[in-house]
């Protein structure tokens, strides 16, 4: 018995073992075809087909051709390539199985960053884009305005009532001694950019460096951050003509709460000057702004063009503070051999009449005796002494 179990048991374990395998090769099943272009016919090469639910998959060969070993119980294939839509195909009883491919109508939005462009899910840590269906809206008289509470990380401030006053802006803290704190302004690939020379409305969108990749692209001059701001284009075949118009009113909300002209006398111990005079409200004026954008564009297939003129009226909520603002702006593509030369040619203009004010204006009302005249009585002989106020 035992000289009989040695002589078969091998034998029966291989036979065993044959038909476990046998049984393996046929839970699976092997599916053929070809993957083309919907709209040429053009094999594929290197399209993508994955078994779903499982990691089997394969890419079609130079001839858009494909083999795939199937488990067994799958029973749908998904289809993809750079650039066209996915498609899922349901396997039933077929082993053959061919397939094409549409281009896909969704594309990944591209950034701009100084030498190159990047996918903007690949660099939302260091790179913000604020496109112009972001901007903020309404009494906007400055590019800056327009990225307000917009980018994380991004202080933008504007202090006292002076429209001619700058915008502070702080993008990475005061990185520098010495040298500028803010931002470098890149228009159009042109460094040192001033913010007052671009009009918001021919924006396109901005585009904020945050990190210190911008210092390695614009050397020290990016060390507190870059924005880049890319203004609009033509576009072949759309001739158009535009015009935009603003009127805003500007006044205040409140003022520091000091001594009308008979608590000021009540009070005692200054010097009445027999005039009762609120300086807040003789300082300010309700600010009546106006705003007028004219611009044409449109080409062709290789020329495209843009042509804009703003002008732009603002006074501010201070009497004699203001600015008459003129910005003219050409954008111009052209292409020449056959596609492979582009020249883009970038012209802009600006002029500006300010009525400066003075910005301590606000500081002395606060202070100044509320029982002095507007304008000096040369009659009055109390109103030259200026000691005690």
């Amino acid at each position: 018995m035992k000289r009989m179990l040695k002589l078969y048991l091998p034998k029966v374990l291989f036979t065993l073992a044959m038909m476990l395998m046998v049984h393996l090769v046929s839970a699976q099943r092997t599916v053929t075809g070809v993957v083309s272009d919907a709209e040429s016919g053009d094999p594929l090469l290197g399209a993508s087909i994955l078994v779903q639910g499982t990691s089997s998959g394969t890419v079609t060969d130079f001839d858009g051709s494909y083999t795939l070993d199937v488990p067994a119980g799958s029973t749908t294939l998904i289809f993809s390539y750079t650039g066209y839509g996915t498609q899922e195909v349901e396997l039933g009883d077929q082993n053959t199985v061919n397939v094409t491919l549409s281009a896909g109508t969704e594309l990944e939005e591209v950034v701009v960053t100084g030498y190159g462009t990047q996918k903007a899910k690949e660099v939302t840590g260091s790179i913000a884009h604020v496109g112009a269906d972001d901007f903020n809206n309404g009494n906007i008289n400055n590019a800056t305005q327009l990225l307000q509470g917009k980018v994380g990380g991004l202080v933008i401030a504007r202090p006292g009532a002076n429209p001619n006053q700058g915008f502070s802006i702080r993008l990475r803290g005061l990185s520098t001694v010495g040298a500028s704190t803010e931002p470098l302004i890149v228009i159009d690939g042109v460094l040192g950019g001033d913010l007052n020379s671009v009009e918001p409305q021919d924006i396109e969108s901005i585009d904020v460096l945050k990190d210190g990749s911008a210092a390695a692209i614009y050397g020290t001059r990016g060390a507190s951050g870059v924005i880049l701001i890319t203004t609009k284009r033509g576009q072949a075949g759309q001739s158009t003509v535009n015009y935009s118009g603003q009127v805003t009113f500007e006044t205040k909300d409140r003022v520091i709460d000091v001594l009308s002209p008979d608590e000021y006398r009540a009070f005692g111990g200054g010097n009445d000057l027999g005039a009762s005079t609120d300086w807040f409200d003789e300082l300010t004026q309700t600010g009546v702004s106006h705003l007028h954008n004219l611009s044409l564009s449109g080409g062709n297939a290789q020329t495209t063009y843009r042509l804009s003129a703003n002008y732009r009226d603002v006074k501010g909520i201070a009497r004699t503070t203001g600015f008459d603002r003129v910005n003219l702006r050409a954008n111009l593509v052209q292409k020449a051999l056959n596609d492979r030369l582009t020249i883009t040619a970038n012209l802009s203009g600006s002029t500006e009449d300010g009525q400066l004010g003075f910005d301590d204006a606000f500081r002395y009302a606060t202070i100044h005796n509320p029982t002095a005249p507007i304008r000096f009585d040369p009659s009055n002989a109390d109103y030259g002494r200026w000691d005690g106020y």
